[in-house]
């Protein structure tokens, strides 16, 4: 052992020789290996924490390094030992003279003498330790007196790199807090949003290192959350639903509650629904905006324990900013819908009408494709409207509506004309065609078409670009078609 004279020439030498390095891992290494030289028949090693707990053996010295892998997968799997537990729960050194006399010592070596432990802190959480421990000599007071110096530098680099890091992470942070405002400025309509949030992220997996996330948002008319963006992993099931009134899973538990949902072994936990891939550990955080919850950000690991309040703390302000931007792109649509829908039926209204049809029309005639519409009213709605009120005729409104989406396909228009009229666009479709997908709307298909007064029928004219070449508007040849099948009585299609 030197004494304390030469030791504090050595120790003088040494830091300057630790902070010339010209690297962070090579300091900490040489501070480390500094560390054994002042120790006889010692072994040192420097473990960081991470912020969900995972722990990582940064550097040693006179150590095996399978001796070190082997201790660094058991802590992660197993736990701590009870005298690092210890002295992280404490946030204080911790020195064991004499480990004969330690009943819980988890022997990594074959044998070992005294050990001590010196925690690093960063606001208040330990994120370092550094190990000594002997195989012949005993950690005394003053052989700490002579340690702490060194343990000091290693501290001071490494919350000089932490410190250092974390500011490289806010500002990365902030690239993406206002990539997300910029993307709910730019984003429109439905594929633009979705760009958004595959975009977002993408961004918020690969700067805070989340392995898997997905997100999904909420249809509020179908009561559903539906699997809206991945990351991490090829899922061929984006589009995939889960119902919240099933009340299972954690994502529907954290929908529900509005509240972040943490398990850190789903093995353990009976909610956990096994997705698309094994998982072990699960964070679910709702996005809320306004206090409404608009989907939810879904995070999981292969590893159990993988994630911590502090990870809910980290992603707050990425999931408001989420949020905010999902429910606004929600609201616009809703505006858009409420200025080109009809409220009742959630057909295209009279003024998409206008615009789409006469469209349609001239591709028809640039690509000689045919084109048929149809123009149908429900028979005696008057009579219905005026024995039985307007509640009941909006309500066969509806009805009618959920009859014609049965039948038409997704490439076919609906329009709401005006009162009872629905104007139905069926593109590249001759008149045929169009004469049968209205055939199709009778009492077995919609059994619900009737009211206190009996079964209620419709009746329907149809028109089309190439059965009618000499019409100069085949919406009003269809409509003049719709009143001569009212002429001929109720439940008539006329196309010719």
């Amino acid at each position: 052992m030197n004494t304390p004279a030469n030791s504090s020439v050595i120790e003088l030498r040494e830091l300057k020789s630790i902070l010339q390095e010209r690297s962070h891992r090579k300091a900490v290494q040489r501070a480390v290996e500094v560390i054994a030289e002042l120790v006889p028949s010692c072994s040192v090693t420097l473990i960081t924490i991470g912020v969900r707990g995972r722990l990582h053996f940064d550097a040693w010295a006179n150590i095996a390094s399978s001796i070190v892998r082997s201790a660094e997968r058991s802590f992660n799997k197993e736990g701590l030992p009870r005298n690092l537990e210890e002295m992280v729960r404490g946030k204080k050194s911790v020195v064991i003279e004499d480990l004969s006399s330690y009943a819980d010592w988890r022997q990594p070596v074959a044998k070992t003498a005294s050990w001590a432990g010196f925690p690093i802190l960063l606001h208040g959480r330990v994120i370092a330790m550094v190990n000594i421990q002997t195989t012949t000599e005993r950690i005394t007071p003053a052989l700490v007196a002579d340690i702490e110096p060194i343990v000091n530098t290693i501290a001071l680099l490494i919350l000089r790199y932490e410190e250092s890091r974390e500011l490289a992470m806010r500002n990365r942070q902030m690239d993406v807090l206002y990539e997300m405002a910029v993307a709910g400025a730019e984003a429109t309509g439905e594929q633009g949003l979705q760009a958004r949030v595959d975009h977002v992220l993408e961004r918020i997996g690969r700067i805070l290192g989340y392995e898997h996330a997905a997100i999904f948002l909420y249809d509020p008319k179908r009561e559903v959350l539906v699997l809206n963006a991945t990351r991490g992993r090829e899922i061929a099931s984006v589009g995939m639903e889960m119902d919240v009134h099933g009340r299972t899973g954690v994502t529907v538990r954290a929908f529900l509650s509005s509240k972040p949902i943490l398990v850190d072994d789903t093995r353990q936990c009976p909610e956990f629904i096994q997705g698309l891939w094994p998982a072990l550990s699960e964070l679910a955080i709702p996005l809320l905006s306004s206090g409404e919850c608009v989907g939810v950000l879904n995070l999981e690991s292969h590893r159990a324990r993988a994630f911590t309040r502090s990870d809910i703390r980290l992603l707050a302000p990425f999931t408001s900013a989420l949020a905010l931007l999902i429910d606004n792109q929600q609201k616009a649509r809703r505006l858009k819908e409420q200025a080109t829908r009809d409220s009742l039926t959630g057909f295209f209204n009279r003024r998409m009408m206008d615009e789409m049809v006469p469209r349609e029309l001239q591709r028809a005639a640039r690509y000689h494709h045919d084109l048929s519409v149809a123009m149908v009213d429900l028979d005696d709605f008057k009579v219905v409207n005026d024995h039985l009120g307007h509640q009941e005729g909006d309500r066969l409104l509806r009805v009618f509506a959920a009859c014609i989406r049965k039948v038409v396909r997704a490439t076919d228009f609906v329009y709401r004309y005006g009162g009872d009229e629905f104007l139905i666009l069926f593109s590249e479709t001759p008149i045929g065609q169009a004469e049968e997908v209205l055939s199709r709307l009778d009492a077995s298909l919609c059994p619900e078409l009737a009211t206190a007064l009996g079964p209620i029928t419709f009746s329907g004219g149809i028109a089309s670009y190439v059965s009618d070449p000499l019409a100069e508007d085949l919406i009003k040849l269809a409509d003049d078609r719709l009143y001569q099948s009212k002429r001929m009585g109720k439940g008539h299609i006329t196309s010719r």
